[in-house]
């Protein structure tokens, strides 16, 4: 007797029970597991149909994510759903719903009361906010979206 990890869309819906995922990274989960593209593909399209499967929907979940739990910024978070296979048309729409939401000068605040502790801006040495420049860079954030903070700090370079 078969079991429903036998079955392509049996191991699609055990996945898709434990978290959602994008069309992408799913058909290369079901892959692995050795059954055919034409099969995995025909799955995907009856899980779409029924609305289990839903890549805006996902990247917009991501989105949230990533910008109010990990604290990223827009860079990061369209380089973090291309990864994953979104296309980029719903990559755009999600992220720029999610700055609406959440704007990234709201993080980039939030970010620095947190690294600054209880240190004024003013108080800080030019290799400090230099410091400051390239940890918000890293998290996907545009010298733009730094460049109000940096200017009233006195600290911003032209890197």
């Amino acid at each position: 007797m078969k079991k429903l990890k036998d079955y392509p869309e049996g191991v699609a819906l055990r996945l898709l029970a434990l978290r959602d995922h994008s069309r992408h990274e799913l058909r290369q989960k079901i892959i692995a597991k050795n059954f055919t593209p034409a099969e995995v593909d025909a799955v995907l399209e009856h899980l779409a149909g029924k609305g289990f499967l839903d890549d805006a929907r996902y990247a917009r979940k991501m989105v949230a994510h990533l910008g109010k739990d990990r604290m990223l910024g827009p860079q990061r978070i369209v380089q973090k759903l291309i990864q994953k296979g979104i296309p980029r048309d719903l990559v755009d729409e999600a992220v720029a719903e999610g700055e609406r939401d959440f704007p990234a000068a709201e993080r980039v605040k939030k970010l620095l009361s947190k690294k600054l502790k209880n240190q004024t801006p003013a108080e800080l040495s030019p290799a400090e906010i230099n410091k400051l420049g390239r940890f918000l860079y890293q998290r996907g954030f545009s010298w733009e979206d730094m460049h109000e903070i940096f200017h009233r700090v006195g600290g911003f370079t032209q890197e």
